[in-house]
């Protein structure tokens, strides 16, 4: 009925494998030497921006800053416990056909935080009295308008969700951005945060199976409730990339409609994209033969249950083949 009981039965050889857990439990049994099996998932988590509740969101300088300076890779370790993979697209990594070679920052962090800062600066921020930025504007009447350099994140109250907006949230701070995080139960996130758009930023995920599953995630014409598109995204060229895309039969073809709302996508900065989670299967140490290094739901692991054994027989040379 929850994790510990399945980890107890686990424990207890009442059943020889599970599935469906956290990276810390997989990570303990792993140190009990369970055999732990993993493969990226399609599932896209990120920061998904609402430019209607928040206008901050509309300037790119602070888009990018965000992007820039939040620790992926760090959040990828202390997290997931490395059952998973750091990302900057819309389209999962597992998706073979679309896959793109990483490119490497070889900037140190400092110098990351540095550039980031010296953008920020240019663009009109300056520390306030509490230590984070804010902007002073002046109107025609000189009136002078002071704009904190602040946001709230909403996400779910699962330990993962939580623990990644408190580490985006120190990120940020290291440069000036003042973020408030805001949990609430699953249920309650859907109804009353998630369906009437009242947030900021979501950090949220996506499950896309099929490259098609893009559609509903980012037309413009599913902005509203029940859209998925929390990013409140509008651009006409994506949404034309999009419909094309839908009934476009030939695959390369394909292929190139969605490079090319890809590349829209990083353009616009909508979103942060931060990590695909693995699917994390755990069994028992005398359980041989199993291996998956595609698998787009939790069944797939399955595929090849046929080459799986759990005992062997001495057989003599003469007879092996």
């Amino acid at each position: 009925s929850n994790e510990d009981d399945l980890v107890r039965a686990l424990e207890n050889k009442e059943v020889d494998q599970i599935s469906s857990i956290t990276p810390l439990n997989a990570d303990i049994l792993k140190e009990r030497n369970y055999q732990i099996d993993s493969s990226v998932l399609p599932r896209v988590f990120g920061l998904f921006f609402n430019q209607n509740q928040n206008q901050l969101f509309t300037d790119k300088v602070i888009t990018k800053a965000i992007d820039q300076t939040i620790d992926k890779d760090k959040i990828v370790r202390e997290v997931l416990f490395g059952y998973g993979i750091a990302i900057d697209n819309p389209i999962p990594p597992n998706m073979i056909a679309y896959q793109t070679l990483a490119v490497e920052n070889s900037a140190s962090r400092d110098l990351i935080l540095q550039n980031v800062q010296d953008s920020l600066t240019k663009d009109g921020w300056s520390k306030g009295p509490d230590g984070f930025l804010q902007k002073t504007t002046t109107n025609k009447n000189k009136k002078k308008t002071i704009t904190p350099l602040q946001f709230s994140i909403s996400t779910g109250n699962v330990p993962e969700l939580a623990k990644t907006a408190d580490l985006i949230k120190q990120d940020l701070s290291l440069i000036g951005i003042k973020v408030d995080i805001k949990t609430f139960e699953i249920g309650n996130l859907n109804q009353n945060v998630i369906r009437p758009r009242k947030y900021d930023a979501l950090l949220f995920g996506q499950i896309i199976n099929h490259e098609s599953d893009l559609f509903a995630f980012w037309h413009s014409s599913q902005r509203k409730d029940p859209g998925l598109n929390v990013a409140m995204y509008t651009n006409a060229k994506v949404d034309k990339i999009l419909e094309d895309a839908f009934i476009t039969i030939d695959e390369q073809s394909r292929i190139k409609k969605y490079a090319q709302f890809e590349a829209e996508i990083k353009k616009d900065m909508p979103a942060v994209f931060l990590y695909s989670p693995n699917f994390i299967y755990v069994v028992s140490p005398n359980l041989k033969g199993l291996s998956f290094d595609h698998i787009i739901s939790p069944a797939d692991r399955f595929s090849n249950i046929y080459l799986w054994y759990t005992e062997t027989e001495n057989v003599w040379k003469i007879f092996a083949k």
